[in-house]
This record gives structure tokens, sequence and C-alpha cells, in this order.
């Protein structure tokens, strides 16, 4: 107990044992708690407790002894469910599940007998946890440390959600999947159309967080539950590509998430001397999970504009990205992602073919023009560093006889040529007041918003990047030669 829960949370825990026994009530430390302290891991954030029944009740006594946390209600109405949120720590106390009477038949009822062991907590407080004290009805101990993810009976019927939180566990924790619970996956794959989407999409979130969503997911892949999960990308499934590619299109997105993870957890090693850019980038977790959900939807568009590919004719996807990015914003919808998330993906997967695009030009005409460079940059903004992540992850990921030679050496350059472009001129500009907004364009020039209000804008910025206007003046007397070049033009 000392070595895994920090004072403060002991000296709560041996409070709430305290009030149970003044209540006659038997508590149990059960699910992940048990499943990590015999992992010898750190406590968690959130702490389960198992108690016969009336967990409200109980907890409303903690908390009225405590004089500090909030009550929270979880689950459904029947649920007997609460938790005492504590800036320190959460404990949930939850009720004996479906009936059920005894602790072993409480623990029949969970999803996997990792999660299915418990310890009584007077046995806990007073010393480390000792086996023969453990309650494991269902093995979860051998499987443990077996590194085994394997169902508790009747587990996915009971909750669909957990056909895939099976590949949740097993990307966490680096564990297998058994061989029947895999079968049972199969079986009842059909049931996740059951879940509610905001619980589907977590379950995915913590799959691409967790640094193992390449090999998860390549299984995952194997299965009909992948099709009732991203039907988008798993149209992807035998749909060749041109010879630059050695794999399919769904085959192929699953290896650029694995060199995803392989350039994230070593950016140094890619990148070299611009490496720790691409560190203080990955820095934050909401990057991180937007890079590895590009990664794998970057090619999501490409079944659905595929050109060619019988009688010798070549096999084209143009505006694969483009169509990418609006299935994405349909995906992170349906998956109940937030706007943000759902809006960088996008912007990610519309533009991942941007740096090879440039690569092509440098090699048509020897040089990118600094307006291309600056272009790319003003887009890219912040993303700058995941965008080229993306980049050499797909390029890592096409290993076809027609792959140009030397193509991740090409990205790497252009991304140290880019940041520096980026840190130099570009964000100190942006970080500006603009020279010219949309008030001047109503007030001063006479405008209504409108495509061509937000397109001078734009062109407004860009201008300014390239330093072509300095001043305020300068920009609106840009903005009249523009409006008279295009009248011109229509005249």
């Amino acid at each position: 107990m000392s070595g895994y829960f920090p004072d403060h949370t002991r000296a709560l825990l041996t409070m709430l044992h305290t009030i149970a026994g003044e209540q006659g009530v038997q508590l149990f430390l059960s699910g992940g708690a048990v499943r990590d302290l015999l992992r010898g891991r750190t406590a968690p954030h959130d702490i389960d407790i198992t108690i016969a029944g009336g967990a409200r009740a109980f907890l409303a006594q903690v908390h009225s002894r405590l004089g500090r946390g909030a009550l929270v209600d979880l689950g459904e109405e029947q649920d007997d469910t609460c938790r005492l949120a504590l800036p320190e720590v959460d404990i949930d106390v939850s009720g004996f599940r479906g009936g059920a009477s005894t602790i072993e038949a409480d623990l029949g009822k969970r999803d996997f007998t990792i999660n299915a062991m418990a310890m009584a907590m007077e046995a806990l407080l007073p010393a480390t946890l000792l086996r023969e004290n453990l309650i494991d009805p269902l093995g979860g101990y051998d499987d443990l440390h077996a590194g085994i993810v394997r169902a508790c009976p009747g587990a996915f019927v009971d909750d669909p959600l957990r056909l895939l939180r099976a590949y949740r566990f097993s990307a966490t924790l680096g564990f297998a999947i058994e061989a029947h619970t895999r079968t049972e996956i199969v079986k009842y794959a059909s049931l996740i159309r059951r879940s509610a989407a905001e619980r589907v999409g977590s379950e995915l979130d913590l799959i691409m967080a967790s640094g193992r969503a390449g090999a998860a997911l390549a299984e995952l892949a194997d299965t009909p539950l992948f099709a009732y999960l991203l039907p988008e990308l798993a149209a992807g499934e035998a749909v060749s590509q041109p010879p630059f590619h050695h794999l399919d299109v769904l085959s192929h997105c699953i290896e650029t998430v694995c060199n995803a993870e392989l350039i994230m957890a070593a950016p140094r090693r890619y990148f070299q001397r611009h490496g720790s850019a691409m560190e203080e980038w990955l820095a934050d977790a909401d990057n991180r999970l937007a890079l590895v959900w590009a990664a794998f939807l970057h090619d999501i568009g490409k079944p659905f504009v595929k050109k060619g590919g019988t009688d010798g004719e070549p096999i084209t996807f143009y505006n694969h990205d483009e169509h990418g990015a609006s299935l994405v914003v349909r995906c992170g919808s349906r998956l109940r992602w937030s706007n943000q998330l759902r809006d960088r993906v996008a912007a990610l997967v519309r533009r991942h073919m941007h740096p090879f695009h440039l690569l092509a030009v440098q090699a048509k005409e020897g040089a990118i023009s600094k307006r291309a460079a600056l272009r790319l940059c003003r887009r890219a903004g912040a993303e700058l560093s995941g965008l080229f992540m993306v980049a050499l992850a797909d390029c890592l990921a096409g290993r076809g006889p027609a792959r140009p030679a030397g193509l991740e050496d090409a990205l790497v350059k252009l991304y140290a040529d880019f940041i520096q472009l980026f840190q130099q001129q570009v964000k100190p500009t942006l970080a500006r007041p603009r020279l010219l907004t949309g008030h001047d364009l109503i007030d001063t020039i006479g405008l209504k918003p409108g495509p061509l209000f937000t397109e001078l804008l734009d062109k407004a910025e860009l201008a300014t990047l390239e330093g072509i206007i300095t001043t305020r003046r300068e920009a609106l007397d840009w903005v009249r030669g523009e409006l008279n070049k295009d009248n011109g033009q229509s005249g």
C-alpha cells in the first residue's frame, strides 16, 4: 500500500474503511486499481471500490464526514454507482452488478479477467497485496502475468463496447487478445451498433494515444468489427495502388500509423538537428492524438476517387486529399469528436500531399519559390511539424519499386528549410495584428462579406508575409489595385 497509494489516498481509504465498519458493510478494491497494483504501477487518479449495495448513500456519508469534494452520479438512474470527486483522486463506488449477491458473482460480470479481481479493504490496508488475499474467480492473475486479454463470460452481450475495449487494453497494456475472445469478437461484432458514439470515439482515442495503435489497428482490421467502426476506411481493403506502393490502401494507412509512432518515439532520429521542434510539438497530447488520427485517415478518400487499374491503365487518385478531408469531417462528427480535433485532422489530411507536390516542383524547376513556401507555412501554421511527420510516415509506408530514391531525405531537408522560414518570418508576422481587417474592407473599401471578401484577406496576409505590404495604407492601396485588376479583366 505504501508504495502504491500516496499518503493522502491511503488516509482517505482508511476513512472509507472505518465508515464501512460503522455501517456494517464490506468494501472491496476492484478493477483497474487491483490490476495496476499487481503490475507494480503507481496509483491511478480513479480508484474503483465495490460494495454490496447503497453506493450513493455510502459515499454521501463519506462526503459529509470529509467536508469537501463533490458527489457525482454515474451511469443511468437505475445504476448503483457514484463518484466522490476530489482534487487529488476520484473514488468510484459501485454496488454489486446485475443482481449479484457476492463479490465473486459481481466480478464474473466484468469485462475482462484482468479487471475481474478484487481485494477486501481490511486485508489490503495493513499490508501489501498478497496473492492469497486476492479474490480472483476467473483466473485474472494468471492472465495478467501471461499478458492476455480474455473476456469474461457473456461480456460482449452485456456491453458491446467491450468488443472494442479488448483492443484498447491490448494496445495500452501491450497484451495479446486470447483466441476464444477473438472468436467471440467476430461472432458478436454487429452488436457494436448498440454502443453510443461518444463511447466508441473515446475507446478509439485511447487506442490512438497508446503508442501501439498500429499493431492494434492491424488486428482490428482483420475482424468485421472494423467495418462497423470506420466503414469509409474499410473500403480501402484490397484497393490496389500505383507501383510507388507495396500495400493496398487500408494496409498502407495502418503501416503509416506504425511509422508515425516510430517517428513520435524518436523524432531526432528522423529529423536530426530539427528534431527539437518536433519534440516541442509532440509535447502536447492533443497534437499527438491529431497526428495519429491523421496518419490513419490520410488516404481515406482514395477508394472513392480511384480511376484506372484495368487494361494497363495507370491508377490515379486525383483529389483524394480534398475528398478525404470531407470524409474525416463526417467520421469525426459520427464519433462525436470535438470541433477542434475534427478540424485539425481534416486539415492535416487535406494538406498531407502538399510537401510532395512542392518536392515535385523543386525537381522540375530546380527550386521552390518563396511565395509557395510562405503559402504552405501560412496554411499549415502551428501544424507544420505535424504535417511533415504525417508526410514522412506516409513516405516510409510506401516501399514499392517505383518510389523515388532519397525521398525521405528530401522531405527532411524541406522541413528544415520550412521550419526555419516559419520560425523566423511567418510566426512573428502572424503574431502581429493584421494590417487589414474585415472592418477595413467594409468601412473603407465598401465591400460586402462574401467569397471575394475572404479571398482578399487571405491574399493580403500572404502579401504581408512576402513584404509586399508593410503598412495599413499600403494594404488598402493593394486591395484597390486588386479590385481594379479584377474589374479590368471582367471588362
